[in-house]
């Protein structure tokens, strides 16, 4: 199960948010970002790049909760890809 860390919380307009979270398991981390309208929905990004597309250009993510216990859920859960594979990964894409 991953520890699951809040490092940030910046608010777009009232009720609208970004949230920046750590997440870890022993020796591996993963910086995700979560976007939270509401309270009532959030979206699941993995890199920065993906949740500016979608601030920007309204492309939607894959990964959607209706509630907090949902996405609490999946971020304990979920496998953790390392920091330094998302920016290969990105890198990869910029080229």
């Amino acid at each position: 199960m991953n520890k699951i860390t809040l490092l940030n919380v910046e608010f777009l307009r009232p009720n609208r948010g970004i949230e920046t979270y750590e997440l870890s398991l022993k020796e591996e981390k993963e910086i995700c970002y979560v976007y939270n309208f509401e309270d009532k929905f959030y979206r699941y990004f993995r890199t920065l790049r993906s949740l500016t597309n979608y601030l920007k250009d309204r492309i939607e993510p894959k990964v959607k909760f209706a509630d907090k216990a949902q996405l609490s859920d999946y971020l304990r859960y979920k496998n953790i890809v390392p920091i330094e594979q998302i920016n290969k990964e990105v890198e990869t894409l910029e080229v």
